[in-house]
């Protein structure tokens, strides 16, 4: 699942190529944020439990938002089609949707709140995706964890049928050259200059698999992980794999979501 390779930039696009914030679609904020802190070993934090619909980790790198929608479904012109299952910053959000929509065709024109605006737009396979443009960005610092699962985010999934086709648009939207050879494969890393790596994934698709997998975050100790969700309750959606560069394991939230937790393998390993 590594995501670090060139960068080859064919133009400045006006999205940048990172994914500031994945999100989790939940029912309950905050039995889903207990979970998920526990998860990864850290504080809840009840200043952010005040009844707004979302629930967010400054996580290094890429953020975590657990988003209850209350808001939007209060919106007779929403429905769960718009739902984004990641964010990408823009440098300015009006050239962003003007790009955007030569791409795709937005669900709705950008929404302004101040120092922050945003709209969501479909990929070329349906997946929901935000852009999004704010004044400020706060500063990536390491967490202090509990738990042998890092509160670090290392990859986000999007799952696709004609990878060939998914990569040709997600490159041509960020502005990088495609890999043709690459494309061929049944993954995808789309290069990206910082965070959780951008993996269009064909494998569910061609294993005829219904479940989708959002995420995963990064372990330096796999058995150990593995002993911590087990002997706290957490539920395991299947057996944990390995594979000849990495071993993980999948786990599902209160919502049934799906996530995953990895170990990278290093070269001696």
């Amino acid at each position: 699942m590594s995501n670090r390779k060139e960068i080859i930039q064919t133009r400045e696009a006006a999205l940048e190529n990172r994914i500031a914030s994945v999100f989790v679609h939940v029912t309950d904020l905050r039995r889903s944020a207990e979970w998920y802190s526990r998860l990864m070993g850290l504080p809840v934090l009840e200043e952010r439990l005040n009844g707004g619909p979302v629930y967010w980790f400054d996580l290094p790198g890429t953020h975590l938002i657990l988003d209850s929608n209350m808001n939007n479904r209060q919106n007779p012109d929403w429905d769960d089609r718009m739902l984004p299952r990641f964010m990408l910053p823009a440098r300015n959000i009006d050239d962003a949707y003007r790009e955007v929509s030569g791409k795709a065709e937005p669900f709705f024109e950008p929404e302004r709140h101040g120092i922050m605006a945003y709209f969501n737009f479909p990929d070329s396979e349906g997946n929901a995706l935000m852009a999004c443009w704010s004044a400020k960005s706060g500063e990536d610092r390491e967490l202090e964890s509990q738990s042998p699962i890092l509160p670090r985010i290392g990859g986000v999934f999007v799952d696709v049928k004609d990878m060939r086709s998914a990569a040709a648009w997600y490159t041509d939207l960020l502005g990088l050259s495609l890999d043709e050879e690459n494309a061929g494969k049944s993954i995808y890393s789309i290069p990206v200059t910082g965070g959780a790596g951008l993996l269009l994934d064909q494998n569910r698709f061609l294993n005829q698999e219904e479940f989708k997998e959002l995420f995963y975050l990064e372990t330096e100790n796999f058995e150990a992980a593995l002993d911590y969700v087990r002997s706290g309750g957490f539920r395991l959606a299947d057996e944990p794999k390995h594979f000849h560069d990495l071993s993980e394991f999948a786990l599902l939230d209160p919502d049934g979501n799906r996530i995953v937790v990895a170990q990278m393998k290093r070269k001696g390993d």
